[in-house]
């Protein structure tokens, strides 16, 4: 045997001959003469001794009083026993915790070359499954804040992930993933600043890493306002909805105008980032060809205002703000009315954030307005929801392959 694997069964050695030395003294003393309170001995044989005596080792114990009469080095023996065998089964019951968690501190001591990746959520797995596709053999950690999150089997079973519960941004996480070793890192949570403060951390803590970290900034104002700091110099600083945005408006909606004679008359149901993302690029891509824009959402109103501050409304087309949910029919009562005043379908984007309720307008602006050039957004491709939606003759768009798409090669 050599020392690796002497040094690995050396405590299972040592623990099997401190149970046998317990259990031999318990057993003598019993054989001895020596009674115990709580129980009848008298008469018993070996092996109801044994079992008493095997009963000690029990976590809380076998009540079976205390040692009384006999020879003192009989009670001496039990005595021993009675102390001894709860710290023997203690002992191996934290041993066995603890090899739970050693396989995990094990693996971290021996990361090289591996990419590290911030949070569990939808853009990570799109990552996840694209890295798996390209490098099979590729070591994968994922850092999550939350136990409990859904997503950890799946990274676990399904990508083969390294699962750290943890905090991206805690100084103490980040030494344990040997940062120093990494390939690549990409800050994909779900909190802008919390990206952006890990980037600054691993910079500090790796600045060999500069130019391969990716940080993701959902909140376009804030992207901009960061613009100048060293995160964004060194760093990769991108916009998920941006990748799948640009898409849409390339591959559907300049097409789409295109096509048609008049300026269009575009409802954006969803005012959200996907949503004014779509919207800066309507009026950097396609300035002049289209006439009105209709947002829909709760909070159109505040989300307006948020798109004026930053990037702003640019001249050339008509506005109007529905502050309501999309599933109340009275909001497209209100839509209807501007399409009458426009004359013409409308095209119709569906981009809040619930997949769900993306389809299900979708066939309700349909069924209303037939004309209307209809467009659902999900995250996940879905067969169930892209039969329905192409049955309705609308067209399902699904952001995740479209962000996986636009990963470059040299993310991975």
């Amino acid at each position: 045997m050599d020392s690796g694997a002497g040094s690995r069964w050396r405590p299972f050695l040592w623990r099997g001959l401190a149970f046998a030395l317990v259990f031999g003294a318990g057993l003598a003393g019993l054989l001895m003469g020596v009674e115990v309170t709580e129980r009848d001995l008298a008469g018993t044989g070996p092996a109801a001794k044994a079992y008493y005596v095997l009963g000690l080792f029990v976590l809380g114990g076998l009540d079976i009083g205390t040692p009384t009469g006999g020879p003192p080095l009989g009670r001496a023996l039990l005595w021993g026993a009675y102390f001894a065998a709860p710290v023997i089964t203690a002992s191996a019951v934290i041993d066995a915790l603890l090899r739970l968690v050693r396989p995990l501190a094990r693996r971290l001591r021996t990361l090289d070359g591996h990419i590290v990746v911030g949070g569990a959520g939808q853009l990570s797995s799109v990552y996840a499954r694209k890295l798996r596709e390209r490098h099979p053999r590729r070591t994968l950690v994922v850092v999550e804040q939350n136990a409990n999150h859904p997503a950890l089997t799946e990274f676990r079973d399904g990508y083969r992930a390294v699962v750290v519960v943890g905090d991206i941004t805690d100084d103490a996480v980040l030494q344990r993933l040997r940062m120093e070793r990494a390939h690549r890192v990409l800050l994909l949570t779900g909190d802008d600043f919390a990206n952006l403060d890990a980037a600054a951390k691993v910079l500090a803590l790796a600045p060999r890493l500069a130019g391969r970290i990716v940080v993701h900034v959902s909140n376009l104002g804030f992207m901009r306002e960061t613009a100048g700091s060293r995160v964004a110099r060194d760093c990769e600083v991108f916009n998920g909805h941006e990748f799948a945005a640009t898409k849409l408006v390339e591959d559907h909606l300049v097409a789409r105008f295109h096509d048609t004679p008049d300026l269009d008359l575009v409802v954006l149901a969803g005012f959200g980032r996907f949503g004014q993302t779509v919207l800066r690029l309507l009026q950097d891509q396609a300035s002049g060809r289209f006439g009105h824009v209709v947002v829909v959402d709760e909070r159109a109103s505040a989300h307006a205002r948020d798109f004026a501050e930053q990037p702003g409304f640019r001249d050339g087309y008509g506005r109007t703000v529905i502050d309501g949910d999309v599933l109340d029919p009275d909001v497209w009562d209100h839509v209807q009315s501007v399409v009458e005043a426009e004359g013409h379908a409308p095209v119709v984007v569906l981009g809040t954030g619930v997949d769900g309720t993306n389809v299900q307008v979708a066939l309700r602006v349909r069924k209303h307005h037939p004309d209307a050039y209809v467009i659902a957004r999900s995250f996940r491709s879905s067969p169930f929801s892209a039969e329905i939606v192409e049955e309705a003759g609308a067209h399902p768009f699904h952001l995740g392959g479209l962000i996986g798409q636009g990963m470059p090669e040299r993310w991975l």
